[in-house]
């Protein structure tokens, strides 16, 4: 027979072998297992310090990462300057207000836009000349006057003409008058008649002034030499002065290249050419001739400034837009590494390219920028010829780095 004591040491021993059971079965507990690290790891470096970016042959084919063996190269030294296209003032005209008054449109026809092209002899536009108060009475006052000094020649004539005749008939009868008196009637005749077409002159003139100044008096707004709008200063239902510009046109089939050299460079005045690229047009640059040094430099530049005039202009360039000139200078050839521009890469105020050292390997380097070359710089330091240079895809490798350092850096903390 079982007693108390001896079921309750049974049962005891049993519920130890149970969990002595599940601790065998049971296996390591989620907390002794190690935790995954979840680090990326910071870039390496090469020995000389440049950090070195991997990043998959996937990968660069998905960013279209692309690669180009550097050359070596000797160049002519230039020089940089920068400024804008303007237009030839020689094929530029203004058209200004003839009158005091108000603008109006020409009937059928709307108020010219910039860029549009106008022919020679267009009419813009009417102006309604306006008379002050003062203006009006004194013209009239003027009239007054005219007319009746018309009067007078009219009758100052017709008796000049009379007497005229008289002597001419007396002069035929008989020479009853002498040649002289006929000539000194003819003399008088003709004074008169000059002073009468003066008085009827001056009379259709006020007349014309006055009427003018009615609604419809409209004078017509004719551009004389045509050519591309490239400012408006005055548009209908506006009121302009006499000699307000109103319009301006410039014909842009040959523009200007205005430049200031940076202070400390120094270009020979017998330099007579340069290669201007505008913004935009990086791949097309035109060849410019010098005209000379520009006589109104940029007050906020302290070198010297030229004017160029371009040879071709192509479609598409207008007066304002930037431009770098590259001025050849006399001077020994520089040999280095020619770098695309697509090739750099700016941090922290310096300039880098990355080099392609292994299939997934990519350093970063920095290079100086000697001198600008056609789409490139010349780097006289650090880069050797032959080095694989990364010309697409340079930007989002930066970015790739970046963003590991900033993991590591959150690991880290």
């Amino acid at each position: 027979m079982w007693n108390g004591l001896s079921i309750r040491r049974l049962t005891l021993s049993c519920v130890v072998v149970a969990v002595s059971g599940m601790a065998c079965h049971r296996g390591p507990d989620n907390d002794d297992k190690p935790a995954a690290s979840t680090k990326t790891p910071a870039p390496a470096r090469t020995a000389a310090g440049d950090p070195i970016v991997r990043i998959a042959s996937e990968a660069q084919q998905r960013i279209g990462l692309e690669t180009r063996a550097a050359t070596a190269q000797a160049i002519e030294p230039e020089i940089v300057a920068f400024g804008r296209l303007e237009e030839d003032p020689s094929r530029t005209f203004v058209l200004r207000a003839p009158v005091a008054g108000s603008l109006h449109f020409a009937t059928g026809r709307d108020w010219p836009n910039i860029g549009q092209s106008l022919a020679d002899a267009t009419v813009i536009g009417t102006i309604e000349p306006r008379l002050a108060t003062a203006d009006r009475i004194g013209l009239t006052n003027q009239l007054a006057t005219a007319q009746s000094e018309l009067s007078a020649s009219t009758a100052s004539v017709g008796a000049a003409r009379a007497a005229y005749e008289r002597t001419q008939l007396l002069n035929a009868d008989n020479k009853n008058v002498s040649d002289r008196a006929l000539e000194d009637a003819a003399a008088r005749l003709a004074a008169e008649e000059s002073r009468l077409k003066a008085a009827t002159d001056t009379v259709r003139l006020l007349r014309q002034s006055l009427d003018s100044a009615g609604p419809t008096g409209n004078t017509p707004l004719t551009i004389e030499r045509g050519g591309d709008v490239v400012e408006i200063m005055a548009r209908p239902g506006e009121a302009v002065e006499p000699g307000t510009p109103i319009l301006r046109v410039a014909k842009l089939d040959r523009l200007f290249a205005r430049v200031d050299v940076p202070v400390g460079e120094h270009v020979p005045l017998t330099v007579p050419t340069a290669r201007i690229v505008a913004v935009g047009y990086e791949d097309t640059p035109v060849l410019a001739d010098r005209v000379g040094v520009a006589a109104t430099p940029d007050p906020a530049a302290h070198g010297q400034s030229f004017v160029f005039r371009l040879r071709d202009t192509q479609l598409g360039l207008r007066p304002g837009l930037a431009v770098t000139a590259r001025i050849a200078v006399p001077g020994p050839r520089r040999q280095g590494i020619v770098i695309p521009s697509t090739a750099v890469v700016r941090l922290a105020g310096k300039s880098y390219v990355y080099v392609q050292t292994t299939a997934n390997e990519f350093v970063r380097k920095e290079v100086t920028l000697d001198q600008p070359t056609e789409g490139g710089f010349l780097s006289t330091r650090t880069l050797s010829a032959g080095d694989r240079v990364v010309t697409q895809g340079a930007q989002l490798l930066l970015s790739e780095e970046l963003k590991s350092q900033i993991a590591g850096e959150t690991d880290k903390g």
